[in-house]
């Protein structure tokens, strides 16, 4: 039959079909039960596992709290050394500026300190300028007030100058102990202003002869209380070698009271106030003291004074040498030709109110004083003596000066010139202010006016009894 063949198939189709079903359906079943199999299968550590893991993790846990702890605690530290490197950032700014701050202030100062010394370097060089030329405009008026005719309404000259005034020298002098023609010296000691000058006498320049005089100022540094020594020594008019003399009187009466100073200072100081029959002597009268008074100072003042004549004595012999050659040359056995008479004077120095002075000399020297316009003798030395052999002969006093007053120590021809009448009041005129000028002073002394002496020394010493109402100067 035709439809068999058809069933056959169709039964081998399903029975094919069955087949595969079962073995699809086997495969699935093995799959499942192996399925079941891989996730059902014991395990006996599981609960170990377990534990251990959950140690680890704490443990883990507690590592990463403590290394954020320490995270913390180095982000906390690291800020805290910001913070420290930011302070010392802004110290050490700090610092900076303010060194900076100071050099540029100290920079700035100084600049301002040169520019500040320049300008009153300036300025005082302008002032010093300024008052230089009114002071030579001033002493020119004065120089041509002083050398204007007498009808004129300027300063006189003292009675019996010649219109010309100061005398000029026309020749030099002659011979072998020749000098300069004059001299002149001073010194503004606070409140006592001292002048000295020793000048060629007209006489001595008319006979071309050289000038015998001397005169020094000088510090006793040997006496403890500040004390100046004022000197003039007076040579022998017809004298060979008595310039020379003088001049070894001046320096060697200088050595002997600076090797007495010691002693001197503290009789000195002792002292007291003077006698009063020396204090204020009346004119022309001759100091004397006894030893028997003032021992000590008396004899310290002639051993001072035998040292110099000692000094003097030698001075013919090294001088001059012998006036003959060969065997029959002589040496002077006498000081005749180097004859010099003294004055000296010790002062104090300081403020003072009554001011105290030693006068001490030999031969015919005085010290003169201007008070209230009168000039008066203070002491006067015995006017035949002379060094090298009077030195017995010694006179000396102390007397006192108040503020205003003038002291003059002087030779012969100046004592005459200041106790003349009309010569008296013009150089007490010309003084009376204080304070001259070195050449003013020189000029004054180097007057044209005749006298009977010779040569013109002096020195003056002004007494204002305090520093602050001593003059300025003209």
């Amino acid at each position: 039959m035709e439809t068999e063949p058809l069933a056959l198939d169709v039964l081998y189709l399903l029975l094919l079909a069955s087949v595969v079903l079962c073995g699809v359906l086997g495969l699935a079943l093995r799959r499942a039960s192996r399925r079941r199999g891989v996730a059902a299968p014991a395990n006996p550590y599981q609960g170990l596992l377990a534990t251990e893991a959950d140690r680890t993790r704490r443990q883990h846990e507690t590592q990463l709290t403590g290394m954020r702890a320490e995270r913390d605690q180095a982000l906390a530290a690291n800020q805290h050394l910001h913070f420290q490197l930011t302070e010392l950032r802004g110290s050490m700014e700090a610092r900076i500026a303010a060194e900076v701050d100071g050099r540029l202030a100290a920079a700035l100062e100084a600049r301002v300190e040169a520019a500040v010394e320049a300008r009153v370097a300036a300025v005082l060089e302008a002032r010093v300028e300024a008052g230089v030329a009114a002071r030579l405009a001033e002493a020119s008026a004065k120089a041509l007030g002083r050398f204007a005719p007498r009808g004129s309404d300027q300063v006189q000259e003292p009675p019996g100058a010649p219109p010309q005034s100061p005398a000029v020298p026309h020749q030099l002098p002659l011979g072998r102990d020749c000098a300069a023609d004059s001299t002149v010296d001073g010194a503004d000691l606070g409140p006592l202003i001292v002048r000295a000058a020793s000048v060629r006498g007209p006489r001595q320049r008319e006979d071309g002869e050289h000038r015998r005089d001397a005169v020094m100022l000088g510090l006793v540094a040997e006496i403890p209380t500040p004390t100046l020594l004022s000197v003039v020594a007076a040579g022998a008019p017809r004298g060979l070698w008595s310039q020379s003399a003088a001049q070894r009187t001046c320096r060697s009466l200088a050595a002997q009271v600076g090797r007495y100073g010691e002693r001197l200072g503290g009789v000195l100081d002792r002292g007291g106030d003077p006698d009063p029959r020396t204090a204020t002597l009346p004119t022309g009268y001759a100091a004397a003291r006894d030893e028997a008074e003032d021992g000590e100072l008396a004899g310290l003042l002639r051993a001072a004074v035998r040292g110099v004549g000692r000094s003097v004595g030698f001075v013919a012999r090294s001088e001059g040498g012998a006036t003959n050659i060969g065997a029959d040359a002589a040496v002077p056995e006498t000081g005749a030709e180097a004859e010099v008479g003294f004055m000296a004077l010790l002062s104090e120095l300081g403020d003072r109110q009554r001011r105290r002075h030693v006068a001490f000399g030999i031969g015919d020297t005085r010290v003169l004083r201007l008070r209230n316009g009168v000039w008066e003798t203070v002491f006067a030395g015995v006017r035949e003596a002379r060094l090298p052999t009077g030195a017995g002969e010694l006179r000396w006093a102390r007397f006192e000066t108040r503020p205003n007053d003038l002291v003059a120590v002087c030779t012969a021809p100046v004592t005459e010139l200041l106790l003349r009448d009309d010569l008296g009041e013009w150089f007490a005129q010309r003084w009376a202010r204080g304070r001259p000028h070195l050449t003013e002073f020189f000029s004054d002394v180097n007057v044209r006016v005749r006298c009977s002496g010779g040569d013109r020394s002096v020195v003056c010493l002004w007494d204002f009894g305090e520093a602050r109402r001593t003059p300025e100067p003209a």
